[in-house]
């Protein structure tokens, strides 16, 4: 009997069965393959994050604006320029006292700190003992808020002790301002110091006469005043000549001061930095 030289059906088909899922098994991994691409190349990896101390309110330096939800102010405009000079993402980290926020950047916990501290005078002395600064970036005066309406005045516009003396003070603890009054102040009567972790509380008990000068920085005095509605006013400047800066942890650990510096100069010469004095203060 002759038999045929093709396979019988049954081959064929077994055959061709086989040829088929090796094709269809190329192409799902072609098709994975190319997914991954696709989807990686859409996945980004997170950006970095510089994480910034303050103590807010402090206007014009830095509030919280209920609009947005986010921390606004000359001192956070600047904090986002040294931000996106080291290419991350700032995320602001607001805390509830000013004492607080130096003992935490002194210990590493943020990045930098950036919330009107002064850096010079024995204050700033003692401050460079557990952290390090950028260059200076403002110039500020002490100023004396009072309720409109209280009997106080200073000649020329300018107060000392002689005209500090002899009334109750509001001070916020851990500031230059408590600075002066212990100086010149504490000691030298027998009228109450108020010293209070929070600003807030500070312009709420002045408003509510539980004492009667705050001595606060001078730009801050003019804010708190100008959102007063008329209740506060400014009733001089004390002269301190102080200088503000950018506090890291000490020793500088993650090399920002020079990245600090260099956007702090370069605002300066392309007249960035007065667009943003005119933002906050005028």
């Amino acid at each position: 009997m002759e038999t045929s030289g093709a396979p019988p059906p049954e081959a064929v088909r077994g055959g061709v069965s086989k040829v088929l899922f090796a094709v269809v098994v190329v192409i799902v991994a072609i098709i994975a393959f190319v997914g991954g691409i696709a989807a990686s190349s859409l996945i980004q990896p997170a950006r970095p994050k510089l994480v910034v101390g303050t103590n807010a309110p402090f206007p014009p330096f830095e509030s919280y604006d209920d609009a947005t939800g986010q921390f606004v102010g000359f001192d956070i405009d600047i904090a986002q320029l040294v931000a996106n000079r080291l290419g991350k993402d700032l995320v602001v980290r607001n805390f509830n006292s000013f004492d607080l926020l130096l003992a935490t950047v002194g210990q590493g916990g943020v990045d930098m700190a950036v919330s009107a501290i002064t850096m010079s005078g024995s204050k700033g002395m003692e401050r460079n003992a557990t952290m390090d600064f950028s260059n200076w970036y403002y110039s500020a005066n002490q100023a004396v808020v009072t309720r409109s309406g209280y009997t106080f005045s200073c000649p020329n516009n300018t107060c000392g002790q002689a005209e500090v003396l002899r009334h109750t003070i509001g001070v916020q603890s851990g500031t230059t301002s408590e600075g002066w009054v212990d100086t010149y102040i504490t000691g030298n009567q027998t009228q109450q110091i108020f010293r209070y972790q929070d600003v807030v509380d500070e312009i709420s008990a002045l408003r509510n006469s539980i004492y009667d000068l705050m001595i606060i920085d001078e730009g801050p005095a003019k804010a708190i005043a100008t959102g007063s509605a008329g209740a506060l006013v400014v009733s001089g400047k004390i002269l301190t000549g102080e200088l503000y800066g950018i506090a890291v942890p000490n020793n500088d650990p993650k090399a920002l001061v020079p990245v600090i510096n260099s956007v702090l100069a370069d605002i300066r010469a392309s007249g960035a930095y007065d667009q943003l004095i005119t933002k906050w203060f005028t």
